[in-house]
């Protein structure tokens, strides 16, 4: 599949879903700025700590759930400044990043709550897709399917961990390269995402985020062996739409940070640039 047919189906899903009436939607574009972000194989004075940009990505972001279950739907247009840039160009790479996730939930399919167990409020069947595509050298195009169950824990907001095989292909422009073309070995994923409201703190303030662990995944296109990834983003998310014009779930404004240990499974011990942390702000509306 390509990023035009993912796009496709994203619109095919959206507008099966005004058919049908989800039961909760929620849509929201967001723009966010860090200053510190890194890309593998980028040096700086000859050491091994990689060279820090800055990039600007805009998102949208849907969320719905319907009787047996839940869709996400996320696509970022990340944008580097200069010192990552595009292929044959002084100006900063783009990069296109879409993920799409669905979820159906075991108590709804079988009826009743035979999977609310103590803490667990429900076990699902979570399936999704990745596609990618940026136009510096590297020249990307992840293609990702992940399977596997989620459980989702019985707790304020929410907390929810899938337990994933994953299969990539990808792509790989550096002149040099054993294989432009890369097919990665079946692995292990973990995805965990939550939300928690922070009620005690007199504001409409929330912290939430995401931890994906990737197993190794075979060998890359250097031929070199790929490592444990690790990448993992919590933020605090603030109703300013509330806080400031008296309308709820409206705008958010957000402070982050985000760490990568070994990004694309490139090993940080030998590649430069491939473990990665900085601090990000941002701002979403919903509509």
């Amino acid at each position: 599949m390509t990023m035009k047919r993912f796009l496709m189906a994203a619109a095919f899903l959206l507008a099966a879903g005004q058919a049908q009436a989800f039961d909760f939607s929620d849509n929201s574009v967001s723009l966010t700025y860090g200053p510190s972000y890194k890309e593998p194989g980028i040096p700086r004075n000859r050491t091994n700590a990689g060279i820090e940009l800055s990039k600007v990505i805009l998102s949208y972001t849907h969320f719905d759930v319907w009787k047996y279950g839940t869709n996400f739907i996320n696509i970022d247009a990340l944008f580097s400044d200069g010192r990552n840039p595009s292929n044959n160009s002084t100006g900063g790479a783009t990069e296109v990043y879409a993920l799409y996730r669905t979820n159906l939930s075991g108590n709804a399919l079988l009826g009743g709550t035979p999977f609310t167990i103590g803490p667990i409020k429900d076990i699902r069947l979570e399936l999704g897709v990745d596609f990618n595509t940026k136009n510096d050298t590297f020249a990307p195009a992840k293609k990702l399917i992940v399977a596997g169950p989620n459980i989702a824990f019985n707790v304020p907001g929410f907390l929810n961990v899938g337990f994933h095989i994953a299969k990539e292909w990808n792509h790989n422009g550096i002149p040099g390269a054993l294989r432009g073309d890369v097919s990665f070995d079946p692995t292990f994923e973990l995805e965990i995402a939550w939300m928690q409201p922070l009620s005690f703190t007199g504001l409409p303030l929330k912290f939430d985020g995401f931890l994906n662990v990737v197993a190794p995944k075979g060998r890359d296109g250097f031929g070199a062996q790929t490592a444990t990834e690790v990448l993992t983003q919590p933020r605090l998310v603030l109703d300013f739409g509330a806080v400031a014009f008296g309308k709820p779930n409206w705008i958010d404004a957000y402070v982050g940070f985000q760490y990568w240990l070994n990004k694309f499974g490139a090993d940080s011990s030998k590649v430069a640039g491939a473990r990665a942390q900085t601090v990000f702000v941002g701002a979403a509306i919903h509509f």
